[in-house]
C-alpha cells in the first residue's frame, strides 16, 4: 500500500514515515501543498491512501482532499491539531474518511488505515 503523507512539521513527518515504513507501507512524503499537488498529478494512480495535515504553509489539507476526491475515491485521513467540532464535521462532510487529532498514537493510526 502506497501512502501519501503531507505534513509540514518535519519531526512529525519523519516519525510518521519511519513508523509506516516499519509496518511495510510504502510512503511518499511532502511538506507543503504545492509538492503534494505535483505528486498527485503524476502518481494519483499509484496512491492508495492520503494522510493530510490541515494547516500547510502554502495551502490547506481541505483543498488537497477536494482535489483527490474530485478525481478518484482514494481514502483520505486528516491528521491535525485542529480539533474543534466545526473543522471535524467540515472535513468529514467534504469527503475525508477519518479525522485524527494530534498528538496522534501511531498504533491507532495504523489500525485505522
Amino acid at each position: 500500500m502506497k501512502i501519501l503523507i503531507v505534513e509540514d512539521d518535519k519531526i512529525i513527518a519523519a516519525g510518521l514515515e519511519y513508523s509506516l515504513q516499519n509496518d511495510q507501507f510504502s510512503t511518499i512524503l511532502c511538506y507543503d501543498a504545492s509538492s503534494a499537488k505535483k505528486i498527485l498529478q503524476e502518481q494519483m494512480a499509484q496512491i492508495d491512501l492520503c494522510l493530510f495535515d490541515l494547516s500547510l504553509p502554502d495551502g490547506s489539507g481541505y483543498d488537497l482532499c477536494w482535489l483527490v476526491k474530485a478525481q478518484k475515491d482514494i481514502p483520505v485521513i486528516f491528521l491535525t491539531a485542529i480539533d474543534d467540532e466545526v473543522n471535524v464535521v467540515m472535513g468529514l462532510d467534504m469527503g475525508a474518511d477519518d479525522y485524527i487529532t494530534k498528538p496522534l498514537r501511531i498504533r491507532e493510526l495504523i489500525s485505522r488505515i
